[in-house]
C-alpha cells in the first residue's frame, strides 16, 4: 500500500464502495473578479463535474459571464480573462437554472469548496434564488490531513503525480475544476489512477468584436509614417514601455492622447487592454470613422517609416 494511503484514516464503515456507492458529486470551480462577494466581486466562470459511483459520468458544464465590473488587477492574473472579452459575454442569470439544475441535491466537492459555494451562493441570492449545498467536501481539507505542507492545488495534484499542464499560464475553471475532479478521485476513492475528462470549451462563450482592424486601408500620410497621427494606448506593450512609447511618437511628430478623442487617429492595443478606451474607440469609430485599433507591431511600423523619411 503506498505510504500516502497509510496516512489517510480509514473508513469505519465496510468498505468505500458500500459507503459511495450511487452518491452523487459535483466538482465545481469558480473564477471571480476578485476576493470578496461582499464588496461586490462576481462568477466570470463556473465548471462543473459530475462523479457517480467514484468516476466521472461525462456530464459536465463549462460557463463564462459578463460580471457588470472589471477584475481585480491580482484577479486578472490569475484567470487572464480581460474585461473587453467579459463585456461580450451573457450575465450570470441567463445560466442560474441550468447551475442550479446541474448541482441539484448532489455533494458539492472543491478545493477550498467554500470560496466557490459562498459566490455561488451569492450570485443566486442577487436573483431572488435560494440554494444551499446538502453536504459539501473540500479537497484543500482532505489533503491537508495527510499533512505534506503546502495545500494549494498545485501541490495537492503534484503530490500524488497529477498533471496539471491543462492550466496552461492561467487558472482556468473547468481545468482547475478537472484537476480537482482526479484529486478528489484519488484522495476520497482511494483510485490510483483517476479517471480524467477531456476539456470543455465554455458552451456559452459568444467571440468578441477583433481588437485589431484591418491594416490594409489604414489613415496616414503619403509616406504611411506617424507623424502628424494622434495616438492613445490601452495595454502592457511587449517591446517597450508606455512612457518610451510616447516619447517615440512625440518624436515622431506625433501626438499622444490620454484618453480616445474624436481626433485619435490610432487606437495602440498591447495585452490586457482597458474596456473603457476599446468600447470608447468603438463608439468613436462610429460616429466618426476612427480611431483605427492597432498592434504594437504596426506602431514600430509607422515609427520606423517616420524615422526613414526622416534620414533621407
Amino acid at each position: 500500500m503506498p505510504a500516502w494511503l497509510k496516512r489517510i484514516k480509514p473508513d469505519r464503515r465496510s468498505s468505500v464502495a458500500s459507503k459511495n456507492l450511487s452518491k452523487r458529486y459535483v466538482v465545481i470551480d469558480c473564477e471571480t473578479t476578485g476576493l470578496s462577494p461582499r464588496s461586490g466581486d462576481r462568477v466570470i466562470s463556473f465548471a462543473a463535474i459530475e462523479i457517480v459511483d467514484d468516476a466521472p459520468t461525462g456530464r459536465a458544464l463549462n460557463l463564462i459571464f459578463n460580471p457588470g465590473r472589471k477584475s481585480n488587477p491580482h484577479a486578472l492574473r490569475v484567470h487572464g480573462l480581460a474585461d473587453h472579452v467579459l463585456r461580450h459575454q451573457p450575465e450570470f442569470v441567463t445560466a442560474a437554472d441550468e447551475i442550479r439544475g446541474f448541482l441539484g441535491d448532489a455533494v458539492i466537492v472543491g478545493h477550498n469548496v467554500s470560496f466557490d459555494v459562498g459566490f455561488l451562493c451569492h450570485e443566486f441570492v442577487q436573483l431572488g434564488l435560494l440554494w444551499t449545498p446538502a453536504e459539501q467536501i473540500c479537497t484543500m481539507q482532505l489533503f491537508a490531513a495527510i499533512g505534506t505542507g503546502s495545500t494549494n492545488l498545485d501541490s495537492a495534484a503534484a503530490h500524488f503525480g497529477i498533471d496539471v499542464s491543462a492550466r496552461g499560464r492561467f487558472h482556468n475553471a473547468f481545468a482547475d475544476a478537472e484537476i480537482t475532479s482526479r484529486l478528489f478521485q484519488t484522495i476520497h476513492f482511494r483510485c490510483s489512477v483517476p479517471t480524467a475528462v477531456p476539456h470543455l470549451e465554455p458552451t456559452n462563450y459568444v467571440p468578441p468584436p477583433p481588437l485589431i482592424q484591418s491594416i490594409d486601408d489604414l489613415p496616414g500620410n503619403d509616406v504611411g509614417c506617424s507623424a502628424g497621427l494622434a495616438f492613445a494606448i490601452t495595454g502592457e506593450l511587449a517591446c517597450m514601455s508606455r512612457e518610451q512609447a510616447i516619447e517615440a511618437i512625440e518624436a515622431s511628430g506625433g501626438t499622444f492622447h490620454k484618453t480616445v478623442r474624436r481626433d485619435t487617429d490610432f487606437l495602440v492595443v498591447g495585452d490586457a487592454p482597458g474596456a473603457t478606451k476599446l468600447d470608447t474607440a468603438a463608439a468613436r469609430r462610429a460616429k466618426y470613422g476612427k480611431p483605427t485599433n492597432i498592434d504594437e507591431a504596426r506602431l514600430l511600423y509607422l515609427l520606423n517609416a517616420t524615422q526613414s523619411a526622416q534620414t533621407r
